[in-house]
């Protein structure tokens, strides 16, 4: 009886050379079944492919991030530029001083005119040869007139000199930028450059001469408050610069524009 129990009975060799070993045991808790195993590969798979797809995501978002920021830099660029078209086409009419109105008016890509549209323009400024100016309006005291405006002087027949006008800067202010005390103009650095004296002063040219021998003459218009008196002292600074582009003069005056307006007109 013993006998044929040990023979109706597999030794652990036999099972594994039947090849029992390889198929899933009944009611074993601790073996992964063939499905399970599936079950896991498909998560695995789905897990490593959300990974990926946020990882593309994340690159879609941050080229996104930048594609916008370049935008905004060209935009920023570009309307700076339009802000400065005044006085880049004056400083390529100034290029082409020596020659005729046409080969500077070719060069600046402007068209130059007779006379301004503006009647006060052609009031004040009765005696320059040819005129342009920008496309929009500000309005000074009441006063409409371009934001800005370049006359051009002639000497027999050749340019001779080109003055730019930024009439926008006085918009809000005819008596200049407001600041907050005197600014001396003895305190400017000998031979500095254009840029280097505008962030001293901290004020944007009201007007440009550009001359012959490349010299170039700035004004700004600024005023404050002054603390004796209580009234609005204003001021012009003047700065020259040679044809290096250094700095050879500075120097202001204090200008009376209210006196000017109450005092009694002539008879």
């Amino acid at each position: 009886m013993a006998d044929k129990d040990r023979t109706s009975e597999l030794s652990m060799e036999e099972y594994f050379n039947e090849g029992l070993a390889d198929q899933t045991e009944p009611n074993n808790p601790f073996e992964i079944t063939e499905q399970e195993t599936t079950r896991h590969r498909r998560k695995a798979n789905r897990s490593s492919g959300e990974k990926r797809g946020s990882r593309l995501k994340k690159l879609l978002i941050l080229l996104l991030i930048i594609a916008v920021l370049v935008l905004a830099l060209v935009i920023f660029l570009l309307i700076r530029q339009r802000r400065n078209d005044g006085q880049r086409y004056a400083k390529k009419l100034a290029g082409k001083i020596g020659s005729s109105l046409q080969a500077a008016e070719k060069e600046a890509k402007v068209n130059l005119n007779s006379e301004s549209a503006y009647p006060t323009l052609n009031h004040l400024f009765a005696s320059y040869q040819a005129i342009t100016e920008s496309s929009r309006s500000c309005r000074i005291q009441g006063v409409k007139l371009p934001q800005w405006a370049i006359f051009c002087n002639t000497s027999a027949d050749d340019l001779s000199n080109v003055t730019y006008y930024n009439y926008k800067v006085l918009e809000k202010n005819v008596f200049g930028t407001e600041r907050k005390s005197y600014l001396d103009p003895n305190l400017i650095q000998p031979n500095s450059t254009t840029d280097a004296v505008e962030e001293a002063i901290g004020l944007i040219p009201y007007k440009i001469q550009y001359l012959q021998g490349k010299t170039e003459l700035r004004e700004y218009r600024y005023c404050y408050e002054d603390k004796e008196s209580g009234d609005v002292a204003a001021y012009v600074i003047t700065a020259v610069w040679d044809e290096s582009g250094q700095l050879s003069t500075i120097s202001d005056s204090r200008k009376n524009y209210i006196g000017t307006l109450l005092a009694s007109p002539e008879t």
